[in-house]
């Protein structure tokens, strides 16, 4: 008898470990209780098995989840020809924590009829466009995101789309990018066409937002392309190459940032090593080329070009990566059996490939050497860097190079760094508190800690957490801001530095030394404070 009763008991315990959910689903318009609505309940937690839980609503709207591990969960309302609306006020998918043993009773799950947007595409002639068109949110973090799709033979599109404002645009893509223009000897014009925004616009400040009311039925939403001037071009050669110039690539790149620059274009160089990229538009440029089908990579060094019109006679030369020696200092003893520094690219567009990795061991001594370096800007790393130290000082030459960023866009022969690393680097640490004050239970989180709020790497500067505690070390001493948002409420991705700018920017300012052991607990930032003023 002692058997099954001790299974009975241990069966109680573990009971006691989940959670259960329970509510009822209503039509958001009208109130009225939804039956046969599919619930689905989806842990997001890292430590969670990934295994769903799910119920249907019955007559009465009525639906029940039990046995839930604690932790927190999207939820998710499926019925065809409706959508999940977000609570009042919210943008993003609805979501749940859940504490070991809690019985949530009243959970709301509100739907909405979806509304259908269709029209044609047509030419400035009015004859019909297959291509590609989206219906983009007003908001780009709206709950039910934005419905895309193509047009067929006739130009005609059709999309259900989920209560809300709409931009409806359509991309034809880099039409003639890389293209020679066609010879018409007839004096007419091709016509080329850009992106283009409901009902004929080519940006969006001068777009018509389409509202789509739960039910609706939104015709004649006809888009009518506008066309775009064909740019100019860049032209040139490529030498340099050992086995030929046929295997180069030439790349483009644009930006005002040097530490943010994009690729605009890029092309593959002919077997007479000439190139060619058209279809630009006016504005600053960086050409670059490499060559990647050898053991020993070769880059060229970069030229810079003001596009007002169309630029001939470019040349690339191809040479082997760069070499630069380093020494890294660290005081205290004893050092981690080994030591590596590298360098990676600091850059979007960066031609470094990721198998191609610079790195070198460092020595008993401290010294290093990295060789086939290609143009371009970096950022020093050293691993594994002992628990809690940091990076004091980085001097490339005879310069300072903040944030161990090395600028060696012309090359990097000759160079040399030296590295000062500090074990006593600061550190910060506390809990996570709601807007009442409260703690928060177990929910995906990122927690921010930048000294410039305007300008920042999202993935050096944030920690993500599940358990509602954060800790920050090896911190170098200066001026920081700290904020925390719940992930899910904001509906962010990895390129969403504009939306933390602000609330960044309004909180408080606070100074780590070096050795400092700091607590400070946050508050989660909620939706308003996206639109914070910053503190000055």
């Amino acid at each position: 008898m002692r058997r099954p009763a001790l299974l009975l008991i241990c069966c109680a315990c573990l009971g006691a470990q989940t959670a259960a959910v329970e509510g009822l689903v209503v039509n958001k318009a009208t109130g009225e209780p939804m039956a046969g609505v599919h619930v689905r309940f989806n842990n997001t937690s890292s430590s969670g098995d990934g295994q769903p839980y799910g119920a249907v609503s019955d007559r009465a709207g009525h639906f029940s989840v039990a046995s839930l591990p604690a932790g927190t969960y999207l939820v998710e309302g499926k019925q065809r020809g409706y959508f999940h609306m977000p609570p009042t006020g919210g943008v993003t998918a609805p979501r749940v924590s859940l504490k070991a043993g809690q019985h949530v009773t009243d959970y709301r799950v509100e739907m909405a009829q979806g509304a259908t947007i269709s029209g044609h595409v047509l030419d400035e002639n009015g004859d019909p466009v297959q291509t590609g068109f989206d219906a983009e949110p007003e908001s780009g973090r709206a709950m039910n995101g934005g419905r895309w799709g193509n047009t067929d033979e006739r130009g005609m599109f059709h999309v259900t789309v989920a209560p809300g404002k709409y931009y409806i645009v359509v991309n034809p893509g880099n039409s003639g990018m890389n293209q020679p223009p066609e010879i018409h000897t007839d004096g007419s014009v091709e016509a080329l066409y850009g992106t283009t925004f409901y009902p004929g616009s080519a940006t969006k400040a001068k777009a018509v937002l389409v509202e789509a009311a739960a039910g609706a039925q939104l015709t004649g939403i006809d888009i009518h392309m506008a066309r775009q001037p064909r740019g100019l071009s860049i032209s040139g050669t490529v030498s340099g190459a050992t086995e030929g110039p046929g295997g180069s690539m030439v790349m483009l790149q644009q930006g005002d940032d040097p530490w943010h620059i994009d690729t605009a274009g890029a092309t593959g160089v002919g077997p007479d090593g000439h190139f060619r990229l058209t279809n630009l538009q006016p504005g600053t440029y960086r050409l670059c080329a490499f060559y990647a089908f050898s053991e020993t990579r070769l880059y060229s060094l970069p030229v810079d070009l003001r596009l007002e019109g169309d630029v001939t006679g470019v040349n690339l030369v191809l040479a082997p990566g760069g070499e630069m020696t380093g020494k890294l200092e660290m005081a205290g003893d004893p050092w981690p059996e080994k030591l590596t520094v590298s360098l990676e690219p600091a850059q979007n567009g960066s031609m470094i490939m990721e198998e191609s990795a610079l790195s070198a061991d460092v020595d008993a001594a401290g010294a290093f050497r990295i060789g086939g370096i290609g143009p371009g800007r970096y950022r020093v790393k050293v691993l594994p860097l002992p628990e809690n130290a940091y990076l004091k000082s980085v001097r490339l030459d005879d310069a300072d190079a903040p944030d161990g960023k090395l600028d060696l866009s012309h090359g990097a022969q000759g160079s040399s760094v030296r590295i000062v690393a500090s074990r006593n680097g600061g550190q910060v640490s506390g809990k996570l508190l709601d807007k009442s004050g409260e703690l928060v239970g177990p929910l995906p989180a990122m927690v921010l800690l930048v000294a410039d709020p305007k300008e920042f790497d999202l993935d050096r500067s944030s920690k993500m957490i599940e358990d509602g505690t954060y800790s920050f070390q090896g911190i170098r001493p200066g001026k920081y801001r700290l904020v925390a948002f719940d992930r899910l409420l904001l509906g962010l991705d990895p390129d969403s530095r504009e939306t933390i700018k602000k609330p960044a920017a309004a909180a408080e300012e606070i100074e780590i030394k070096e050795g400092d052991r700091r607590v400070k607990d946050l508050k989660l930032m909620v939706k308003e404070d996206a639109s914070a003023k910053p503190r000055q």
